[in-house]
């Protein structure tokens, strides 16, 4: 018998274009980077699959007649059994992220294929837990699908909004989303957009901040946990008023769902793997069939940050 998936995604598999120009000379290309692996689901899966086997993760990736043997082979290299492959007529979703010095834009080079919860096949719909990344408003749609007839039990709900859509004009899609969420996990900085608070005001509150809007989703209504990502800061996890600090989440809960600390260490170490470099982390298996990262374990990293006392 296959083993039961436990962490799934709604979010898009994108081949991404980099690309980097001169502050003093906006249209002087400094460089340039095509059909790197990206989009927020495959991160999502990526960061699950450092602690759990590829049987246990599942997306759906929609192979366009442009995808590279290279990005094939990369993803099975990680686990072919985590990968739901369509092959579609037409090119692979692809994505801009153009940096003009600490600016980023971000814009779709094609059209996007969006995923709906019956794109899913029936081994995805029994997951513990379904992550998405979309507006609120979007959010609401996801959740109004997961019937009955989908599956006879819903997962448990990670949404992570779009930047572009946390804004006042969501608040009321949010109110209705948040009791049905499992973990709503926004950055500090799109958290408190939806408070019409500006980049700047929400950095010069640092901290304590963090700490206020996190509660402010708690106090709205939000079900269980509220995971604020915070760049440098770290990040803050709520749970009943628990404090942690956020990681490879999906799996941490799945591994250990009453230990919201070490569940948000372990995505801690997760992210950390992943914002090392441009694109997904470098996955290869030893020949003691040990698993690494970019040459890292996450295993040993969290062993590292324990060892430091890091858990809130």
């Amino acid at each position: 018998m296959a083993s039961p998936v436990k962490v799934t995604s709604l979010g898009l598999f994108i081949l991404d274009t980099f690309e980097w120009r001169d502050p003093a000379n906006a249209s002087a290309t400094t460089k340039r980077e095509e059909s790197v692996l990206g989009g927020g689901g495959t991160y999502a899966i990526v960061g699950a699959r450092m602690w759990l086997p590829p049987t246990a993760l599942g997306i759906v990736v929609d192979r366009g007649n442009d995808f590279p043997q290279a990005a094939q082979d990369e993803l099975d290299k990680m686990g072919s059994q985590m990968w739901s492959f369509r092959q579609q007529d037409r090119p692979t979703t692809r994505a801009l992220n153009l940096y003009t010095g600490e600016h980023r834009d971000f814009k779709y080079l094609n059209e996007r294929n969006r995923l709906e919860p019956f794109d899913f096949p029936p081994a995805l719909r029994s997951s513990s837990f379904l992550h998405f990344c979309c507006s609120p408003t979007r959010s609401l749609t996801i959740k109004s699908q997961l019937t009955p007839s989908w599956a006879p039990t819903s997962p448990a709900l990670v949404f992570e909004p779009i930047p572009d859509r946390c804004v006042p004009a969501e608040m009321d899609s949010l109110l209705l989303i948040l009791p049905h969420l499992a973990v709503f996990s926004p950055n500090h900085e799109e958290a408190w957009a939806f408070f019409g608070k500006s980049a700047e005001e929400v950095n010069a509150m640092g901290k304590p901040g963090i700490e206020e809007v996190a509660q402010k989703f708690q106090d709205l209504g939000a079900k269980q946990d509220v995971v604020i990502r915070s760049g440098a800061l770290g990040a803050f996890a709520l749970r009943n008023g628990q404090k942690g600090v956020w990681g490879g989440l999906m799996a941490g809960l799945e591994l250990h769902p009453e230990d919201l600390v070490v569940a948000t260490q372990m995505a801690a170490v997760s992210a950390s793997f992943t914002i090392e470099q441009f694109g997904l982390p470098k996955f290869a298996v030893g020949q003691v069939g040990s698993e690494t990262w970019s040459g890292g374990s996450p295993a040993t990293r969290l062993a590292e940050m324990k060892a430091r006392g890091v858990s809130q």
